[in-house]
């Protein structure tokens, strides 16, 4: 399991990197907030990029997480019949979940953002319903990263499942849960 520990260690990278930005971002996004706020309702005055600024920079941070949050098991989920189910057939519930829908569906939407990414890089796209009109591709970049390691950590969960069916079926407890 030691390789387990050093792949997870990778996954979440980008969920680290975003919480030691976040030290500085979420303070900058109530700043942001707080100036639209009071440029839009004490001065008329609002501005052109407060919001694109937000949805950005919330869209790029909660992309980047999800990898850690996979990893701690924080996600939401619907439990109530899986839970009364022997371990091993829990174990086996989710690499089934894992290969056959997450893990391809993850592959899908993550091979397009890459491409989109990429695409608006290359052209130097911009937001075009925005009257700012800021370039997309850190944006897009962002979103794909992080569907990347939701991806990787997706793969290092089915990987521990597998360990867990096989604890389970030797009368061990079954991995972390």
């Amino acid at each position: 399991m030691r390789v387990l520990a050093s792949l997870d260690r990778w996954a979440d990278v980008p969920a680290r990197l975003v919480c030691y930005a976040g030290f500085g971002l979420f303070p900058a996004l109530i700043l942001v907030g707080l100036y639209e706020v009071v440029a839009r309702y004490a001065f008329n005055a609002p501005t052109i990029w407060a919001f694109d600024i937000t949805f950005m920079v919330h869209g790029a941070l909660f992309m980047l997480t999800g990898a850690y949050g996979l990893q701690k098991n924080v996600h939401v989920r619907i439990d109530v019949l899986s839970s009364r189910l022997p371990m091993a057939v829990q174990h086996l519930a989710n690499i089934l979940s894992y290969v056959f829908l997450f893990i391809p569906a993850i592959w899908i939407v993550g091979d397009a953002a890459f491409r989109r990414s990429y695409s608006a890089f290359v052209t130097g796209e911009v937001e075009l319903v925005s009257a700012w009109a800021p370039i997309v591709w850190p944006f897009y970049t962002a979103l794909a990263v992080g569907l990347l390691a939701l991806w990787l950590q997706a793969c290092i969960e089915t990987v521990r499942h597998g360990a867990g069916v096989l604890a389970a079926r030797h009368g061990a407890t079954g991995g972390e849960e």
